[in-house]
């Protein structure tokens, strides 16, 4: 019987202390930050632009390690 895989994703917005950031950072497990000013964060268009280009890394980085395990259990079955 085939497995199934879940697939979770979890975005926060949350204040911050620290200055806004031109890239985005990975901050370990998968995860990215991308820190915006106040400004950007009351505008809908610049918020949702801050959201998807933190977002394309995340999904890059997760996709890269689920085909890495893919391909190791895969090698491992043979």
């Amino acid at each position: 019987m085939a497995k199934n895989y879940k697939i979770r994703v979890k975005v926060e917005i949350v204040e911050s202390e620290q200055e806004p950031t031109e890239k985005q950072i990975e901050t370990g497990d998968g995860q990215f930050e991308l820190v915006i000013s106040e400004a950007q964060a009351l505008s809908i268009d610049d918020c949702e632009q801050a959201l998807l280009r933190t977002n394309y890394p995340a999904i890059r980085a997760a996709l890269a390690n689920h085909l890495s395990e893919m391909s190791k259990k895969n090698y491992s079955l043979r």
